[in-house]
């Protein structure tokens, strides 16, 4: 396996895309189709479009989606067009978000198989090869990896918990996949198998006419997936690491957002809705609540949340004093686990404001 080193400062003079493929080698229908939204990435980029050329399935189509970015992507994406005609672009005359564009890559897609790609990311040279064969190998129509996070002060491969190979069929995927992604089998600090669209590799049939919902603007990915879940007729686990998740001063998961809590609402709601027949899911669900609604309170308080300090007071006991915030909450038993774990929760269940925002503010890490 291929890694592509030194991605923080990209090397152009070893870059791939001085490697085309030339014309023969490209299928008028391809195997995979990688969609890539792309918006305020100049930076990253050109090495994000280096690993998709690399890759070593070359019966491949990688649709960029510019989604009006006001620095040099656009430049950026159409020289690699130039050169590589695997590359197809899609520009948006306006800016309309990552689900609309990914929404567009979508129905432009000609692929057996689709993936997903962030446009600051990058990935390992065999990984579509890889993903493509699990899924052909054992029968399912969606494929999943391990993923990297990588920081500027070293990488982590994230665990999978599943072994290489492991199968899911629709009762597997229901009782035992989805709860996983979901939440820990308990209240934790722990994250639960990541609901990140661009680990799978979904058969394109399975994705007919399901869609991004552009009114959720942050964390999306988990509805769509678990949606394509359910469609599914198995799933399979690879337990190797191929997506390289890049963690940076610009990333979403790193600042404010206005979006939370009302995208993690109406993306919970619609997951409910759709897992409402599956007791697992439904016991899991409560957990993720709990640890989204702390998530909500964290994003209220964040440094660089444009509130000072007695908005931030107003808004964390607003949301602290929903009706539905406080039925998560009340099931808890803050005794049965540790001690840092307990004080998140028992911030929300107790409805300590200040102290809420003075340590969510400046104390506790962000993740």
């Amino acid at each position: 396996m291929k890694s592509l080193t030194g991605v923080w400062g990209w090397n152009p003079q070893s870059s791939p895309l001085h490697d085309s493929p030339t014309k023969g080698d490209i299928c008028m229908t391809p195997k995979v189709s990688v969609i890539i939204p792309v918006y305020r990435c100049e930076e990253f980029l050109p090495a994000c479009i280096a690993s998709l050329r690399a890759q070593s399935l070359t019966d491949i189509e990688l649709i960029f989606v510019n989604d009006k970015s006001p620095d040099a992507s656009l430049s950026i994406l159409h020289a690699a067009q130039r050169e590589d005609p695997r590359i197809r672009v899609i520009d948006f005359p306006e800016n309309r978000g990552v689900s609309a564009a990914r929404n567009a890559g979508l129905e432009a897609a000609q692929g057996e198989f689709v993936g997903f790609c962030d446009s600051d990311d990058w990935v390992e040279t065999g990984m579509y090869e890889r993903l493509l064969d699990a899924a052909q190998q054992s029968g399912a129509d969606i494929s999943f990896c391990r993923v990297y996070k990588d920081r500027e002060s070293g990488s982590e491969n994230v665990p999978l918990g599943f072994e290489t190979g492991t199968r899911f069929d629709r009762a597997a995927i229901r009782e035992t996949l989805i709860p996983a992604m979901l939440s820990k089998e308990t209240d934790s600090d722990e994250l639960p198998l990541s609901g990140y669209t661009p680990r799978n590799l979904f058969r394109r049939s399975v994705l007919r006419g399901l869609a991004f919902r552009p009114d959720i603007r942050y964390a999306e990915d988990l509805l769509f997936i678990v949606e394509a879940m359910l469609r599914a007729d198995a799933a399979v686990a690879v337990d190797e690491a191929y997506y390289h998740y890049r963690f940076h001063s610009q990333s979403v998961t790193k600042r404010f957002s206005e979006h939370v809590p009302s995208s993690h609402d109406l993306s919970n709601d619609a997951i409910e809705t759709l897992l409402g027949a599956y007791p697992e899911c439904v016991r899991r669900m409560a957990i993720r609540r709990r640890k989204m609604a702390v998530t909500a309170v964290r994003n209220l308080c964040a440094k660089d949340a444009p509130y000072g300090f007695g908005e931030k007071v107003k808004r964390v006991r607003a949301y602290m004093n929903r009706a539905d915030v406080r039925s998560w909450f009340a099931p808890v038993r803050l005794g049965q686990m540790g001690r840092s774990l307990a004080l998140k929760l028992a911030l929300v269940k107790y409805r300590l404001t200040l102290c809420a925002v003075l340590l969510f503010g400046y104390v506790f890490d962000r993740r």
